[in-house]
């Protein structure tokens, strides 16, 4: 499988690469923005970080019905972790990190919330979403946090022209998905406003072992039950030169499914449910005076999480009626200035307050505590250093301090940067991180999350050096790097299933990460192709205790590859197709249970009837794939089905007016 993927990106990207010049020249009249300059990408990435970022762009997939982890799928180096099923529970997992080592952040908020594990990728809408920025190894002083595995950097829309926009679609498994936004001048500013909703039945077709592998003849043919989902949020957000506000809400409702072998059954209980609500408000100014840009920023977060598993069939204690309500207060200050001609200093300072509050069951559980608090704040500073006269030689030190609850760490990094002219630069940087133990990992959920209240502070040392090319190859405009990556964890804290029900957080104690990251786009005339591909070895170097295991959910293995054409007369259509590679992944740390490796095939259409009307339409996983994909004991025993089989073969139409 690995050879015939690697077969496959190597002959489409010969081939486009190699198109001849019969195509015709012209640029597509009124696509979606397919076509991104391959040059002008590069620009975009080296002004971001001294690090390595990568760049994601849903308004050229628009329509396409892409849900955050799908859009994140094509970043190397990022493994997306859907732990219950495709819709469910869904974190990211950089470079081998954990999914808690990864910061969200949303129009410069941090999303992440001690009282989580990590942020759910699943309820997060991208339908009024600009771009995804995502940081590996190095990062800028302006994120909050260590960020010992990266950053996902989520910024919204904010248009300066009016205009409406309304999208409605359609999709296998009772998919249905509609996005309004409108944006206008206001008070001498910009406003925007955006509002969707999706829903989806989840309940597809797979083959279901019975829980007894040994015994294939009671094997029979199950429909996933539990497994729906419904998405709302509305998005309000006013700018001007100086001032931005900005206002959100989302309401996720999720059913949890059971263990799949031998419970889907038409007799079978029903699943707990996971109804989260979240609001956010924040208020920003920003003002240059002279070489100092500055600003402040103050912002709240409210959640409020109720489970119920009234059949208890989910839970881990018969812990049944649980409700967690998050608050949390924040404010940061950050800046630059210029010192001289060649220093660029950069800053922030920030504090947040954190209270989470539990209601039910689990209050009797932790013998009667409900109420648990926290309070982090951060001090960075960066100064990009130019090494010589023209600028093309930078060097980007770092130091951070982060204190969580009442204990605090400084943490440094350096990057080193140099543009050798013609298209080519390189980038080397590395340094140490740490995180604090969060209230969840502290303190467990209740249903599936026992607590460990011993837990101490993760440390490491990561780096990473990188080559950089972009320029014309012949009529083809081609990006492409290639980067080296390592890290060392200490203490590292990883979630341990002990069965299909709970788990709990350790520390393991040490950990080594290595792999390699490729990523190339390149653009041919009406022809367009990206690729994306990762190896990694990620294993755990604790003395006696599973050293030399491969850690869980992080394949050796991931690649991405997209093609895609412009046709029709004045180019009004785009065709296109996707593949997506996952390597074997273990489940456990003793590499007992592994998943086999899975390769999805997507193909789409997309047509302008007008200027205003478009049309999309698309199949995911066209062999069915994902259901088909089995967990077997690596030492003995047959192959069987998984505990949380995924949704295969989804056909999608999507229509969007614009006025």
């Amino acid at each position: 499988m690995k050879k015939t993927f690697l077969a496959a990106m190597i002959a489409a990207a010969s081939f486009v690469i190699s198109a001849d010049s019969a195509f015709s020249a012209d640029r597509p009249v009124e696509l979606p923005p397919e076509e991104v300059s391959a040059a002008s990408e590069k620009e975009d990435v080296q002004i971001l970080s001294a690090g390595s970022v990568s760049l994601v762009r849903p308004e050229e997939m628009k329509g396409e019905q892409k849900t955050l982890p799908e859009l994140l799928k094509e970043v190397p180096g990022l493994h997306i972790v859907e732990a219950k099923g495709r819709g469910a529970y869904t974190v990211a997992s950089v470079r081998g990190s954990t999914a808690a080592e990864v910061s969200v952040f949303i129009d410069g908020v941090m999303m992440n919330l001690g009282s989580e594990a990590a942020v759910d990728l699943s309820a997060i809408p991208v339908d009024n979403v600009e771009r995804i920025e995502v940081y590996r190894g190095y990062v800028p002083a302006r994120f909050s946090g260590a960020a010992m595995g990266g950053v996902i950097n989520i910024i919204t829309k904010n248009p300066d022209k009016p205009g409406f926009s309304l999208s409605a679609g359609i999709g296998s498994y009772g998919l249905f998905k509609t996005n309004f936004s409108a944006a206008s001048s206001l008070g001498g500013g910009n406003f925007f406003f955006g509002a969707n909703y999706e829903s989806n039945r989840g309940d597809f077709s797979y083959r279901n072992d019975n829980n007894t592998p040994y015994v294939p003849e009671d094997d029979y043919t199950a429909e996933r039950q539990n497994n729906g989902y419904k998405n709302m949020n509305f998005l309000g957000k006013w700018s001007d030169k100086n001032w931005s506000v900005r206002l959100g809400w989302e309401r996720n409702d999720k059913e949890l499914p059971y263990a799949a072998p031998g419970a889907d059954k038409p007799n079978s209980r029903p699943g707990a449910n996971l109804d989260t609500d979240r609001l956010d408000f924040s208020v920003a100014r920003r003002q240059r005076s002279g070489k100092l840009e500055w600003g402040l920023r103050a912002d709240y977060l409210h959640q409020n999480k109720k489970y119920d598993d009234p059949s208890n069939v989910v839970g881990s204690w018969t812990e049944q009626h649980n409700t967690y309500i998050t608050d949390r207060v924040g404010f940061a200050l950050d800046g630059t200035y210029s010192l001289g001609k060649n220093h660029l200093l950069e800053f922030l300072a920030d504090y947040a307050n954190e209270k989470l509050n539990a209601e039910g069951d689990i209050v009797t559980t932790f013998g009667g505590i409900s109420d648990f608090r926290r309070e982090a704040a951060d001090f960075h500073i960066q100064d990009t250093i130019n090494l010589d006269k023209n600028g093309s030689l930078t060097l980007t030190p770092i130091v951070r301090w982060n204190m969580w609850s009442g204990s605090g760490k400084f943490s440094f990094a350096a990057a080193l940067g140099k543009d050798f002219g013609n298209g080519w630069s390189m980038k080397i940087s590395g340094g140490k991180y740490n995180r604090a133990p969060n209230i969840y990992e502290l303190y467990g959920d209740g249903a599936f999350v026992r607590p460990n209240q011993n837990l101490r502070w993760e440390e490491g040392i990561q780096w990473d050096a990188g080559i950089m090319w972009h320029g014309k190859v012949g009529i083809t405009d081609l990006a492409a790097s290639l980067t080296y990556f390592g890290r060392n964890s200490d203490n590292l804290i990883e979630y341990m299933m002990t069965d299909p029900r709970y788990g709990r957080y350790y520390n393991i104690g040490k950990a080594s990460v290595n792999g390699v990251e490729f990523e190339t786009n390149a653009m041919v005339k009406k022809w367009n192709f990206r690729l994306s591909a990762t190896w990694m070895r990620a294993i755990n170097k604790t003395e006696g205790y599973r050293d030399g295991k491969q850690l869980p959910n992080r394949p050796e293995f991931e690649g991405f590859f997209r093609i895609s054409r412009s046709i029709f007369n004045n180019d009004m259509g785009l065709a296109f197709a996707e593949l997506n590679y996952i390597g074997e992944n273990y489940y456990d740390e003793t590499e007992s249970i592994k998943m086999d490796n899975m390769l999805t095939v997507g193909l789409g259409l997309k047509y302008s009837f007008t200027e205003k009307c478009r049309v999309v339409f698309g199949v995911k996983d066209l062999f069915n794939s994902s259901p088909d994909a089995k967990m077997y004991a690596v030492v003995n025993g047959p192959s069987r089905t998984m505990w949380y089989p995924l949704q295969g073969r989804t056909f999608y139409l999507t229509l969007t007016w614009d006025f």
